[in-house]
């Protein structure tokens, strides 16, 4: 009788273990943010080729921010570049605005619209200078040590910023959250030669998705040495910019032109799950509690 027991219970184990391979394969694709214990890092700060006050730039450069305008956005007003006498009024232009303009059910679990502040000298900088980007209301953030001034300074060279280079050599591939029920979700990863004159020198890769995000990208992160970007179901539209914001050739790409990794989180089961799966995870609730039974007869048995 117990060896009959043991039997019937290693071939309802084995059949439990090829079911549920079985149901994580008809999962449905879904985004895993909803599952995060922690935010993605392109969630931890925007973008800027303004963090650093020791950064040299080409004497024709514009400067940039990846701003959030989830519910309103505030534009700077009278910029300037300032260095004693000299003053160098910058504009200000947006790239990705008609992106915050997007349906309210957007916002949230994860997505939160950005768009690209752009600051426009109306004249080149002198080499060799140091100045002070500064704006009435809404300008960027300090980046001095005493965190009280915007400092860009130009460099010696009075060569203007390089052109943009290309992006053929470009690989994205999609990952997904590896990390169980705390994962920090989906997310893509991209590679380029981030070492290119035209990124050094304060360039970017904007990125404008389908689905309503902007992002940009102008090198790894520090702490991962990777670059990390929103995940994405659709297609996007990758272009590099110069740091004089002179644009290069879109590379656009449709959902299946970039790798993805078929990796299924034991999570999603509470995610939605297309009917298949559900047929193929109740057997296993009935397989259980049949084998319970059974336990339960040959020990009154015995």
């Amino acid at each position: 009788m117990l060896s009959s027991v043991f039997d019937s219970s290693t071939t309802r184990a084995r059949l439990v273990a090829a079911m549920a391979g079985a149901a994580l394969f008809v999962l449905p694709e879904r985004p895993a943010a909803a599952l995060s214990c922690d935010s993605p890092p392109w969630e931890e700060g925007g973008a800027t080729n303004l963090l650093d006050a020791a950064r040299q730039f080409p004497i024709d450069a514009q400067f940039w921010e990846l701003r959030s305008c989830t519910y309103e956005l505030d534009m700077p007003s009278n910029c300037r570049l300032e260095r004693g006498d000299d003053v160098i009024p910058v504009d200000i232009d947006l790239d990705g605005a008609d992106h915050c303009e997007v349906d309210p059910t957007y916002v949230g679990d994860g997505n939160n619209p950005d768009v690209i502040v752009r600051y426009v000298p109306t004249r080149s900088m002198i080499p060799n200078r140091a100045y002070v980007l500064a704006c009435d209301t809404n300008g960027p953030p300090a980046n001095n040590d005493s965190f009280q001034h915007t400092v860009v300074r130009s460099r010696l060279d009075p060569e203007p910023a390089a052109a943009p280079g290309s992006l053929d050599d470009l690989v994205l591939e999609y990952k997904r959250g590896d990390d169980g029920c705390c994962s920090t979700g989906d997310w893509m990863e991209l590679q380029l030669d981030h070492e290119q004159t035209w990124l050094r020198e304060g360039g970017y890769v904007e990125a404008m998705y389908d689905d309503g995000q902007v992002f940009v990208v102008n090198g790894p992160d520090p702490w991962s040495e990777r670059i990390e970007m929103p995940p994405t179901n659709k297609g996007l539209a990758l272009t590099p910019v110069a740091a004089n914001g002179v644009r290069g050739e879109t590379l656009r790409l449709e959902r299946g032109d970039y790798d993805r990794e078929l990796v299924y989180v034991a999570c999603a089961f509470t995610r939605n799950p297309s009917p298949l799966a559900l047929w193929l995870i109740a057997p296993l609730l009935w397989i259980g509690t049949l084998g319970r039974r059974r336990r339960r007869a040959v020990g009154g048995a015995s």
